[in-house]
């Protein structure tokens, strides 16, 4: 398990929407604020020393803990825009391989505000990675695998 605490607060979409549309269509404005922000979380990553010993082995199942300084922007603003600079510099830092089907098998995302935080910690995000183990969902037992190969089968 890793656990990195982002200082934010990040970008939401609106924002990283508006900036690729800037500068004529360009996208200058958004690969700065992404070069940016990966950057920033590849440092901290580096410095929580969540980077060794290097990627994790399987698809990892994450929970981003978002602390807004008040409720003015919408969670699902929030987390996609946040979610895809994390993802892109935790991939940079070599803490995970990638960030397709392959090495994320799920995530899950929680709110709360400011005052709302036992600690004082401001606006961020917290980023806690784990490996679950193994379900039969996932596998070849009874699951979505093996109604999947049925359905098939069927038509």
């Amino acid at each position: 398990m890793a656990v990195l605490w982002v200082p934010g607060p990040l970008p939401g979409l609106n924002e990283l929407l508006a900036a690729a549309g800037g500068s004529g269509g360009r996208r200058a404005g958004y690969a700065r604020i992404k070069r940016q922000w990966t950057e920033t979380i590849w440092a901290l990553a580096k410095e929580a020393r969540i980077d060794k010993p290097g990627p994790f082995e399987r698809a990892v199942l994450m929970t981003f803990d978002w602390v807004e300084k008040d409720k003015r922007r919408d969670p699902d603003n929030v987390a996609a825009g946040g979610r895809k600079l994390i993802l892109d510099g935790l991939v940079n830092a070599g803490v995970l391989a990638g960030d397709g089907w392959k090495h994320v098998r799920s995530w899950h995302d929680r709110w709360q505000t400011v005052d709302e935080v036992i600690g004082g910690k401001g606006p961020g995000v917290g980023v806690t990675i784990q490996v679950p183990e193994p379900t039969v969902l996932m596998s070849d037992g009874p699951g979505l695998s093996t109604m999947a190969k049925r359905a098939k089968r069927m038509g």
